[in-house]
């Protein structure tokens, strides 16, 4: 797997465990008129996510929200099972931050951080949103169709 691929999967999965996340930020906006939100979920410790999350949050709430992560990581950590070999596993909990903007404000600003993700923003997806994960040293958008609303069974 190359390391395009592996980021890729990397974005995949953030936003497959993030949904929820995803989904709650997507009707806050819409609560508060934000017309075809665009939702960014953004990796704080991440080298482009960590300085986006930054100047929207403030330092100060990113290094909380990242204590408090790892803080959840080692009660987790207690409770891991071993694997096959008897070693402890646990998984990296990522500190994320999700933040929607209009489509239309995605369409004049997201081309100059992330030119080829422009393209993106000229349609909104069918019976859906967009969502752009920013993580693994990059950004990339995926169609979140409104059936995949965990617990819309």
């Amino acid at each position: 797997m190359t390391e395009d691929d592996q980021a890729m999967e990397a974005k995949e999965l953030l936003i497959e465990s993030s949904l929820a996340q995803v989904f709650e930020e997507y009707d806050f906006a819409r609560q508060h008129g934000i017309v075809d939100p665009v939702v960014f979920l953004v990796d704080c410790e991440d080298e482009i996510g960590s300085p986006m999350a930054r100047a929207w949050e403030g330092d100060e709430a990113v290094d909380a929200a990242i204590c408090d992560n790892q803080a959840a990581a080692e009660d987790e950590a207690d409770d891991a099972a071993e694997n096959e070999e008897g070693e402890r596993v646990v998984e990296r909990l990522i500190t994320t931050l999700a933040r929607a903007f209009s489509l239309a404000d995605c369409r004049r600003e997201v081309p100059k951080v992330f030119p080829y993700l422009a393209a993106t923003f000229d349609s909104l997806p069918p019976d859906g949103f967009w969502a752009v994960v920013v993580t693994a040293g990059g950004a990339a958008t995926f169609k979140v169709p409104h059936s995949a609303r965990p617990g819309s069974d």
